[in-house]
């Protein structure tokens, strides 16, 4: 299926144009890798440390300026990244990553962002869908009395608002601590997904024509097999192995 995703925010038309029509597939895997890593608070390498300025040659500065680096691949300074999605939003950021495998930073990022822009188009169907109705009527005192122990024993569960506002943190290159601090974020994004799975029908999209719709949304039971992507994204980050 074609993917079919609006993009209310862009880059440059001539940078755009010059990242959308590559031939080279490694060159824009590349490039997906280094914005995702920069956005999370940049990885070491040759030329410069994470926090420093732009890079020479810095591809995400060329294009926030309308000018397309020939060397997709150089290292991403983080206000780079940080800047270019204060400015041009962070769909035009997210669309390098929307090929990646799930099982890489910029894959997992692509799905975050899917689920960040769910809970912000239709946040009434999300809500409605994520709410989990107890029956207690009629109940004796020792069932009402587990019930209460179990409430107070048990970690709130975030909202949809919450999850929300977690992604958006992330999302915008406000979240520091790296690759560490992601692990959690991702852990609430998969139980948050699996809740609205065993809550209510396990699709997400349906519709192909669905500005959402991606292979990551429109596959079978595609948020159950979503938060287990996201929960192996989670192992791979704990261990420094999700790049």
């Amino acid at each position: 299926m074609t993917r079919q995703f609006h993009r209310p925010a862009r880059l440059d038309p001539e940078a755009a144009e010059s990242i959308e029509g590559t031939a080279d597939t490694a060159a824009s895997s590349e490039l997906a890798h280094r914005t995702a890593q920069a956005l999370l608070g940049g990885y070491p390498s040759e030329g410069g440390e994470p926090g420093d300025g732009q890079a020479p040659g810095s591809p995400l500065g060329n294009c926030a300026a309308g000018e397309a680096s020939e060397e997709p691949g150089e290292w991403l300074a983080r206000p780079d990244v940080v800047a270019a999605v204060a400015s041009h939003g962070v769909d035009a950021v997210a669309e390098l990553w929307a090929d990646s495998p799930a099982t890489t930073l910029p894959g997992v990022l692509w799905r975050l962002f899917l689920v960040r822009e769910w809970i912000r188009r239709d946040p009434a169907l999300v809500a409605r869908r994520y709410a989990t109705v107890v029956d207690l009527t009629g109940r004796d005192d020792k069932v009402l009395a587990r019930f209460e122990a179990a409430l107070a024993e048990a970690d709130p569960a975030p909202s949809p608002l919450d999850v929300r506002a977690l992604l958006d943190r992330v999302l915008t290159g406000r979240a520091d601590g790296g690759l560490p601090a992601l692990v959690p974020v991702l852990a609430t994004v998969a139980a948050f997904l699996r809740a609205l799975a065993a809550g209510s029908d396990p699709a997400w999209i349906v519709d192909d024509a669905d500005e959402l719709a991606d292979r990551v949304t429109r596959r079978d039971s595609a948020l159950l097999a979503t938060a287990d992507e996201v929960t192996e994204a989670a192992r791979r980050a704990a261990s420094g192995r999700l790049d």
